[in-house]
């Protein structure tokens, strides 16, 4: 084995500590209302789940599906339910139409549900 001395500056050490210390802070964490998509910060007094959009689908055809779905992105996120075909997209309430527009494009595959 080849020797190997490592050097440690010290001082470069203390530095990096001071300006970690520098960073930290005792505010408390707020939400974020940078999010460019959106004029004002989502309301969140909700679970979400009212958004999703439920349907019935051949278990052969969850992957074909699923692939649609993903390729519009942002849309939501497609789930199988049960065994039997149940699948749900999780979108949000901004999202919802459009998953349903999407969903009912293939009415020979999709079964909407409610």
């Amino acid at each position: 084995m080849s020797g190997i001395r490592l050097e440690t500056n010290h001082s470069e050490i203390s530095e990096l500590s001071n300006r970690n210390q520098a960073v930290l802070s005792d505010d408390p964490l707020v939400p974020s209302r940078s999010i460019g998509a959106f004029e004002e910060a989502p309301d969140e007094s909700e679970s979400g789940e009212e958004a999703y959009v439920y349907f019935h689908i051949d278990p052969k055809y969850t992957n074909f599906v699923n692939r649609i779905i993903e390729g519009y992105e942002y849309v939501g996120v497609m789930t199988s339910v049960d065994n039997e075909g149940l699948c749900m997209v999780r979108c949000t309430p901004s999202t919802r139409s459009l998953a349903i527009d999407i969903l009912q494009s293939l009415p020979e595959y999709v079964t909407i549900e409610g």
